[in-house]
């Protein structure tokens, strides 16, 4: 259980939004945000689901509480029964108007984001493995299938698009999203545990093979290349990068992933500054550009936290104390902003930002065996 002392009222806020801000719908999918203005919710995001059902499993680890496992279970329903493919890959996002939604990213259209399906690989084999139920451990089978025989190639990259009306894969440079990358490193989350589960080799080797690749988009200077087109780097899937290499290298004594992920977060420390980080370096400029991101924020306190790399944590903490709403309206109050200015209540800069409240909070959860134990 949770120890109480500091950022606990943060931490509370936060299991409040979650459980009662109706940022989880009716049905169990996630909404991506909440628009305080415009007083709706947006689309519902099978990727943030499976945040979703990660964190709630998480609350229910510092709070024990059965509503969290409830949660998680009517989430994970959700997602076999409404977001999963026949193939076994999720699609991405559930609009109320198929018609003025990205058709990219709609259920209509059938897109597949490997990325997406592997945060609920995640999710789902997690929350067999403490309910113990058939069917969960059934969908997390399928969606690994999914993922190693129809959008893991012969090297092992995970090519980023499925489309399953066609059954052809998809790449473009745009964004880093829609390229294959290092980030992908994350997907294999959710493959380490049902290989911890099932003992089945295919699993594993799958895992090994796409941070092996990682490390080719690793610059000397310890950051991931997150565009391909520019060799700039994100930092969001910058630390999707290293939170995949060290999980793969702690969960299966790789100590040549872990080696990695420290050079990367030992990079992005160098980078902090005294309002915090920002979100994009470009080796032209060896610069940043000037968007600040809660999810950045808080995915690289916890990455501090977690490998002892704590010099600079207060002043992140702080700054990232400052994008939670704690205003009384809409039934908001706990959930973080995206960006200084936003008006959106943000699911996953809210579930990254209790964990690394709460690892800051609780010391025992900072060794590295324990707190990427459900990392969101």
């Amino acid at each position: 259980m949770i120890k109480t002392h500091k950022n606990i009222k943060s931490i509370e806020a936060i299991s409040n939004w979650i459980l009662n801000s109706g940022i989880q719908s009716k049905e169990g999918g996630f909404h991506a945000w909440f628009d305080l203005d415009k007083k709706e919710f947006s689309f519902l995001y099978s990727e943030i689901t499976g945040y979703g059902i990660t964190a709630l499993l998480f609350l229910n680890k510092l709070f024990g509480k059965a509503i969290f496992i409830e949660n998680a279970k009517k989430a994970a329903d959700w997602i076999i029964n409404c977001a999963m493919h026949s193939t076994g890959g999720i699609k991405a996002k559930l609009y109320k108007d198929n018609l003025t939604g990205d058709p990219a990213y709609s259920f209509k259209e059938e897109n597949i984001y490997s990325f997406d399906t592997g945060m609920v690989l995640y999710g789902i084999v997690n929350l067999y493995k403490i309910t113990k139920e058939n069917k969960y451990i059934d969908a997390s089978m399928k969606i690994a299938d999914f993922l190693i025989h129809r959008v893991q190639d012969k090297e092992g990259w995970f090519l980023p698009i499925y489309n399953g009306k066609t059954g052809s894969t998809e790449e473009s440079f745009d964004k880093w999203s829609n390229q294959h990358g290092s980030f992908h490193a994350k997907i294999t989350l959710g493959l380490v545990c049902l290989y911890k589960i099932t003992k089945n080799e295919v699993y594993r080797q799958s895992v090994e093979k796409i941070c092996r690749n990682a490390l080719l988009m690793q610059a000397k200077s310890g950051r991931f290349i997150t565009n391909s087109k520019d060799n700039t780097t994100h930092l969001h899937p910058h630390c999707y990068s290293i939170e995949g290499l060290l999980y793969t290298g702690v969960s299966l004594n790789i100590p040549e992933f872990i080696e990695a992920s420290q050079k990367a977060v030992k990079w992005m420390f160098e980078q902090v500054h005294k309002n915090g980080l920002n979100e994009i370096y470009s080796p032209s400029t060896k610069d940043f550009n000037d968007l600040q991101r809660a999810d950045i924020l808080a995915q690289a306190m916890r990455l501090g936290l977690i490998l002892n790399y704590k010099e600079k944590i207060e002043g992140l903490k702080n700054t990232l104390l400052s994008y939670q709403y704690l205003g009384a309206e809409s039934g908001q109050c706990g959930g973080f902003f995206y960006t200084k200015g936003s008006r959106h209540t943000n699911s996953w800069c809210t579930m990254f930002s209790l964990q690394a409240l709460a690892i800051d909070n609780n010391d025992s959860l900072a060794s590295e065996s324990r707190s990427i134990d459900l990392l969101i």
